[in-house]
């Protein structure tokens, strides 16, 4: 059940990303790519990713800030990808809802993977 708050979280801070981005682009692919690309890179200088370490009593360390960069970017193909998707299936047609959705279900799908776990490892202490 955590999981899901997490995920509801997750899915509003993306679209809170989204929100700026919305005003400046007009073009589609660049608002779901850039979405993806800040919602991870920010999410660091935010402190959303030491927020996480300190919900599993961990502190976050020091960040390799390329690493970080091409974790964004892989974050913003994936925002990317989903965007398309979802657009493309005409179910959806607000955009800013498929990007709380992208959000939501990306978190969950990470934590599936495991892939939560290999950043707690990795990032935090």
């Amino acid at each position: 059940m955590n999981y899901i708050i997490e995920a509801i979280f997750i899915g509003l801070y993306s679209l809170t990303v989204y929100i700026p981005i919305n005003l400046v682009s007009k073009n589609l692919y660049t608002r779901f790519f850039f979405t993806g690309f800040f919602k991870h890179f920010l999410g660091y200088f935010l402190g959303i990713h030491n927020l996480y370490c300190k919900f599993h009593d961990l502190e976050i360390k020091k960040v390799d800030i390329l690493k970080l960069f091409v974790e964004s970017i892989l974050e913003g193909f994936a925002f990317l990808i989903g965007g398309l998707f979802l657009s493309k299936m005409d179910i959806i047609k607000n955009n800013s809802f498929i990007i709380f959705i992208i959000g939501f279900i990306l978190h969950i799908i990470l934590e599936i993977l495991g892939i939560h776990n290999s950043f707690i490892n990795d990032r935090c202490k």
